[in-house]
């Protein structure tokens, strides 16, 4: 048994470490953090702005000019300013 295993050392620690890396290569890797984030849907007032549902509802995880072109392209909205929905979907926490 040990003759076998020293004459194949290099094969089995080879193999051990090919199937290590194939294993970390197919493991999930968040690329961006806007796929990680939560989204919730929310009311907002007649006349808020994406300005200030940035100021209330940014966790930090993106700075508020990211927080506000997220919320534009998200919830297709035409302007930056006044929202025109009722509600909207906003990013709220990170996985």
């Amino acid at each position: 048994m040990m003759h076998t295993i020293r004459t194949h050392a290099f094969s089995i620690v080879f193999y051990t470490l090919s199937l290590a890396f194939i294993l970390f290569l197919l493991t999930p890797r968040p690329d961006e953090k806007v796929e990680q984030l939560l989204t919730a849907s929310v009311t907002v007032d007649q006349n808020a702005t994406v300005e200030q549902v940035a100021e209330v509802y940014n966790d930090g995880s993106m700075t508020d000019q990211e927080y506000v072109e997220w919320l534009i392209e998200n919830n297709e909205l035409k302007t930056t300013h006044v929202i025109s929905k009722n509600k909207i979907v906003v990013p709220i926490a990170q996985q």
